[in-house]
């Protein structure tokens, strides 16, 4: 009795995996594909596809993996084999299509910016994913380049009939047949570049980026457009609270919390090393601790208690001078102690406010 491989859901690389299982989003990557044909161990598999398609490379990818496994493998379609699942579902021996599925293919499509010289690099990187797939395909039907490159530039869907008749399938399966899955993965709707650069920065936000300029194409950018379905219902992505994410990926929970307690150390470091070059700001401190301020929110509720202190103490100077009359005397020359006094205060206040300017975010506090 041949093992069964269930592969529903959106092609992704393994480098965006990870977002999708956090997500709860069902994919197909190529590292599950290889463990589950790891535990297959050379005996007879059937791989049920259900996939619109999804990242051009993760399918190449898997299309190997099949190709050189060692047991008999038959690919059976129930649904639909779109753009790269169609791809790795012709890596298989016999491929069997039900009655209701569907096989579609196409020429790859993918994001860019740049200029000139950038897209035209996109265009020569296409044309060569183009090829790579029609490599694919010949070797499963027999037909010409050209009939396949036509193929794809017009988007085309075969039904069972036809895609026998193409030869992109073998057979046609009864659409009742019945299976039990030994081994599965789950289908979904890929995320558009942006949406994964978000989710990426959420869950690595406190971790540097590595590399330097985006401006070359990733090969995880490439993809296999999957066939618009405005009817199919669409799945709300459950959220994950830190309890979840502590158990399903306990190196990344580590990592997040222990760069948000140096960030933490940071900030009251930052804060404390302007309180030591500010006497008197014990209570500001304090709560700026406890409110979780930045050094630089504190700085500027200095300046600001600095400047009503010696707007009080000038009206109490003023007061003073008014009773005991001494505000009818010509004043001198020399600055007396309260008027140095006050100066020094003015230049302390003007160091505070360019202390406050140059505080910067990295010394600490929310993000």
């Amino acid at each position: 009795m041949p093992k069964k491989i269930r592969l529903n859901g959106t092609v992704v690389g393994d480098r965006n995996a990870y977002i999708y299982e956090w997500l709860e989003i069902p994919h197909i990557s190529p590292s599950s594909v290889s463990r589950l044909l790891d535990e297959a161990n050379g005996e007879e598999i059937e791989i049920y596809i259900s996939s619109g398609g999804g990242d051009a490379w993760a399918g190449n990818e898997i299309f190997t993996l099949v190709k050189e496994y060692s047991g008999f493998v038959t690919s059976k379609i129930p649904s639909i084999a779109g753009s790269a699942a169609s791809v790795f579902a012709m890596a298989a021996d016999k491929v069997l299509i039900s009655p209701t599925g569907q096989i579609f293919i196409h020429n790859s499509a993918t994001w860019t910016d740049g200029n000139k010289e950038d897209h035209q690099q996109t265009i020569q990187m296409l044309e060569s994913v183009d090829e790579a797939m029609v490599n694919a395909y010949v070797l499963k039907t027999g037909k010409t380049r050209e009939e396949l490159r036509d193929l794809m530039k017009n988007e085309t869907f075969f039904n069972a009939q036809r895609a026998v008749e193409l030869g992109f399938a073998d057979e046609i399966m009864f659409a009742t047949e019945e299976f039990s899955p030994t081994a599965n993965l789950s289908m979904g709707a890929e995320l558009p570049p942006d949406v994964l650069d978000k989710v990426r920065n959420k869950l690595l936000s406190m971790t540097p980026a590595k590399g330097g300029s985006n401006s070359q194409i990733e090969p995880s950018a490439v993809k296999a457009k999957e066939p618009k379905a405005a009817d199919k219902p669409k799945e709300e992505p459950k959220t994950m609270d830190m309890k979840e994410l502590k158990e399903k990926h306990p190196e990344l929970f580590a990592q997040i919390t222990n760069d948000a307690e140096a960030a933490e150390r940071s900030r009251v470091a930052a804060i404390t090393s302007l309180a030591e070059k500010t006497p008197g700001s014990a209570e500001l401190v304090k709560a700026a601790i406890a409110n979780g301020e930045t050094a630089g929110e504190l700085a500027i509720k200095m300046v600001e208690a600095s400047q009503v202190r010696i707007a009080n103490a000038a009206k109490d100077r003023e007061l003073d001078a008014k009773e005991s009359g001494t505000d009818k005397v010509a004043s001198l020359e020399a600055k007396t102690p309260d008027a140095a006094k006050e100066a020094d205060a003015e230049a302390a206040v003007a160091n505070m406010v360019a202390m406050a300017q140059n505080i910067k975010p990295k010394n600490g506090g929310r993000r």
